[in-house]
């Protein structure tokens, strides 16, 4: 099927609105319909089956819109793209406009209106009978309930202080996730000619979370974290490029995410973790490994890319990027907002930042001409445990993200010149974060429901 012609791409709106009004699904490209056999090699572009491609058909085509991932499986040594639609949410997914029409001036793939379900045969068709509106139905009004009970919980009383025990949790977390990141350096295996640049990032490195906080103060705990993060990996496709994205939901056997146990301050926890070091291909890059543990927080630690940087340039010099920096931050807070609309009855966010290895580092502004402002630091750690309001982050995104880098930020003084919180503009941080990606994007905030 060629994604770029209209008639396809009509009819590729259908089924996809029909399996996101099922509950989700996944829509196989290569296989015979009748015989259920792969098909082999196809000659269409691979960018025409990509999120970019399905991305455009759902925006043309239907309403609310969604965001679809592309995964691709082998069979044979052939690949065969796999696109994964979401379910729906409070609101079913409906046809906007009509696809390109026939010679008899009717609608091909979708009518304007419709509401398209999957049936039996199996075929995707529009929506006709009481039965076919049952399950539908009930699945819409459990999203509306999610929403009414998120919105009694905090209408009703005064938000609570995030309890003690919750930094408590957060900070035992970190360190954590940090005492196993630096365990997997040291148990990597390396050639001997990589040992200089690869062994320091144990103690060059930032260990990132957040907490989910309810209105009464405790953790809020996380269901099922492994769906929850892939469907959050597809909403996050939408403002980080593939290969900066954090908290990646590989499926490769070998480095899938696994379910671990573990205690922390004295009480039994479970949590998911991301690809451990040793199971991944040594790149001359950053990595990165992350936690979401069942209790309700969320931890990543990501080694400073600029170490790279200035190995392969060959300087000496020790700095950190405000574009990385900024990324860093910004991914962190991403995954906290989508996770917790994903959360009924989020009320607050606990965040707690940990750069590590931060002495005699300065702030460059430019990775290629490596432009450099202001005194070295002198202390190696900057850690801060802070509280952002669900409103906050959720309905003025740019001003948290703001709040949470200020104070970083202005450790790095620049002699005659204004201080972050002059500096540290809207517009800046978009310009910065497409030095990195030219896709990568901020939030906007709650009135244009943009997630």
């Amino acid at each position: 099927m060629d994604t770029s012609q209209n008639e396809v791409r009509a009819k590729l709106a259908r089924h996809l609105a029909a399996l996101a009004n099922h509950g989700g699904g996944y829509l196989i490209f290569g296989v015979d319909d009748t015989t259920r056999k792969p098909q082999g090699q196809t000659s269409l572009d691979r960018a025409l089956f990509g999120e970019d491609a399905i991305s455009g058909i759902v925006k043309r085509y239907l309403d609310p819109p969604f965001q679809c991932q592309t995964a691709w499986t082998i069979c044979d040594g052939v690949e065969y793209p796999v696109v994964i639609a979401p379910t729906h949410g409070a609101r079913p997914i409906i046809a906007k406009t009509d696809g390109p029409h026939d010679g008899k001036s009717r609608p091909i793939g979708v009518r304007q209106g419709e509401i398209y379900v999957r049936a039996p045969g199996p075929e995707s068709i529009a929506i006709r009978t009481p039965e076919d509106w049952t399950a539908l139905l009930e699945r819409c009004l459990s999203h509306r309930a999610d929403l009414l009970a998120n919105i009694m919980h905090r209408a009703i009383g005064r938000p609570s202080k995030p309890a003690l025990i919750v930094s408590q949790m957060l900070t035992a977390a970190s360190d954590a996730t940090a005492d196993d990141f630096i365990s997997q350096v040291a148990a990597t295996q390396i050639p001997p000619e990589d040992e200089i640049w690869f062994r320091p990032k144990s103690q060059n490195f930032t260990v990132n979370g957040y907490a989910l906080v309810g209105n009464d103060g405790d953790l809020l705990a996380i269901e099922n974290p492994s769906t929850l993060n892939e469907h959050v990996g597809t909403a996050l496709r939408s403002h980080f490029q593939r290969s900066n994205m954090p908290f990646r939901h590989v499926r490769a056997a070998e480095r899938a995410p696994q379910f671990r146990t573990a205690k922390l301050l004295e009480r039994e926890v479970g949590y998911l973790e991301g690809m451990r070091l040793p199971t991944m291909p040594v790149a001359r890059g950053t990595e990165d490994y992350w936690r979401i543990y069942e209790q309700g927080i969320v931890t990543i630690a990501e080694s400073y890319l600029e170490d790279h940087i200035a190995f392969r340039t060959g300087s000496r010099l020790r700095f950190l990027l405000v574009s990385e920096s900024l990324a860093r931050m910004h991914g962190l807070l991403a995954h906290a907002r989508l996770i917790g609309e994903q959360t009924p009855a989020v009320n607050q966010i606990v965040v707690r930042m940990d750069w590590r290895g931060l002495r005699n580092r300065t702030l460059c502004w430019d990775r290629d001409t490596v432009v450099f402002g202001g005194k070295k630091l002198a202390d190696d750690r900057f850690a801060r445990t802070f509280t952002l309001s669900w409103s906050e982050l959720r309905g003025s995104y740019f001003p948290a993200l703001r709040r949470t880098l200020i104070p970083f930020f202005s450790m790095f003084d620049f002699p005659g010149q204004p201080d972050a919180a002059t500096w540290l503009t809207q517009t800046l941080v978009q310009e910065e974060l497409t030095k990195i990606d030219h896709g990568m994007r901020l939030f906007e905030d709650a009135s244009s429901h943009q997630t």
